[in-house]
């Protein structure tokens, strides 16, 4: 991994100038004309989105989209536990959203099989804006066939309340594990819980990991490789055993409080505004709500936070992740040409200006159109303290079948943390399902 990846997601366009329930399948579309798949185009298009993937600001983009031009958007929002059945259900059996939306990488050759499922958008005019990097993440065999709308400029990454810890004796950030425990331990003894992690939503947990999990390359030069070509597994990597282990040690120690299992996601930043938690696994642009949020009456200002790496296994390598929710065009659609315009009208410098300005955890979006970032001094500066040796691909965007698992194995994270599993299980399941995934997708090297 080198420079060229933070600085061609984070600066490149610093220097330009600066994501209900599901409904059902509807016919829909603005007339087309030309191109379009089967049934009978109409005035609505359908947009299919696991839970947190579309902003509120990009939904009143839609409303503003379809006074404009009469095409009515409607946002199908599933529950991230049930979405990737729900959704390969429907593309199986032909009956696929106007616009579907998958995480970008790997799997969208292997799982959606986006040739077959989505349309070439390699000639739209916004691919001329399009991040390069996030191109190559939505393409197969150089044919793009999807839109990254998510910050991907950014990752999850810790953010803690410093006067917090200042109170509770933690007088450093944290770079070891053993250091990051001796700090939970002195942060939960002054009263407060260290850190805020929602499980129930059944996706956050595992970001615990994977984040950190870059670091089993630069301990293990070559891991990589020998897992996509399966010459070695999960279950056999100390690193991997390790992380694990010292997450579930997180759990096990009452650092995640008392009502972690039952934690949505959707409260973190009210609990970190309360001051009842120390930190939570968040995107930078999070601070700014946290500070806006109105359970913030002990008057925490932005200063008053900072960003860290976890350290699992000693982590000190920035987590970089330019794979994201992106937006597909479903190729068997009667409204192909609506749904075009309706990326064409969302990533103009305007309507990317104004997710900016409108979605707290959004501080870009990948694409140079001369939109302004709202990198704040602590993003950039934290940013900036990684050089090239100490910045990795998170572990889902470098390694083959593992993000479709991404819902099993948070729910077997989960297992582990009340003891219904072990880590090496957990690591053996992923296993499994990897090998499972390899043979559905005729992978040669599982053969």
């Amino acid at each position: 991994m080198k420079k060229r990846i933070i600085s061609g997601l984070l600066c490149a366009t610093m220097a330009s100038a600066l994501l209900a329930g599901c409904g059902e399948s509807s016919e829909s579309g603005a007339t087309t004309s030309g191109e379009s798949g089967s049934g009978t185009a109409s005035s609505t298009i359908t947009i299919m989105a696991s839970q947190d993937w579309i902003e509120d600001s990009e939904q009143e983009l839609g409303a503003k989209f379809e006074e404009e031009t009469g095409i009515h958007v409607d946002y199908q929002i599933l529950p991230a536990d049930q979405y990737q059945d729900v959704l390969l259900t429907r593309l199986n059996s032909g009956e696929g959203p106007d616009i579907f939306m998958a995480q970008s990488g790997f799997a969208i050759e292997t799982t959606y099989k986006v040739q077959e499922n989505a349309v070439d958008l390699s000639n739209e005019p916004w691919m001329s804006t399009y991040s390069t990097f996030s191109a190559e993440q939505t393409s197969v065999d150089g044919v793009n066939y999807g839109m990254t709308y998510y910050d991907t400029t950014t990752d999850y990454y810790m953010i803690y309340n410093k006067k917090l810890m200042e109170a509770a004796g933690v007088t450093s950030v944290p770079t070891t594990f053993a250091d990051f425990e001796a700090a939970c331990e002195k942060i939960m003894a002054s009263g407060v819980t260290p850190i805020y992690e929602p499980v129930a939503d059944g996706w956050h947990q595992t970001m615990l990991w994977t984040a950190s999990a870059q670091v089993m390359d630069i301990e293990d030069p070559g891991i990589i490789d020998k897992l996509n070509n399966n010459e070695t597994t999960f279950a056999e990597n100390e690193t991997m055993l390790t992380a694990l282990t010292q997450l579930n040690d997180l759990a096990q120690k009452g650092y995640f409080g008392d009502n972690y299992l039952s934690d949505e996601f959707a409260n973190a930043e009210g609990y970190l505004a309360s001051g009842e938690y120390c930190m939570c696994f968040l995107k930078p642009g999070a601070i700014t709500s946290i500070v806006a949020n109105e359970n913030n009456t002990a008057g925490y200002t932005e200063d008053d936070f900072g960003i860290m790496l976890l350290p699992i296994c000693d982590n000190q390598n920035l987590n970089v992740h330019p794979t994201g929710p992106s937006k597909f065009i479903y190729s068997g659609s009667a409204n192909i040409d609506a749904a075009k315009q309706y990326l064409e009208y969302i990533s103009t410098k305007d309507s990317i200006q104004y997710v900016i300005d409108n979605a707290s955890d959004v501080e870009n979006l990948p694409f140079d159109a001369g939109q302004t970032p709202e990198y704040s001094a602590t993003t950039n500066a934290f940013l900036e303290s990684f050089d090239d040796a100490h910045s990795g691909m998170v572990l889902q965007d470098v390694v083959k079948y593992y993000n479709e698992q991404w819902m099993d194995i948070s729910a077997n994270i989960a297992s582990m943390f009340i003891g219904d599993m072990t880590p090496e299980e957990v690591l053996e399941a992923i296993d499994t399902g990897r090998a499972q995934l390899a043979e559905a997708a005729g992978d040669e090297n599982w053969k």
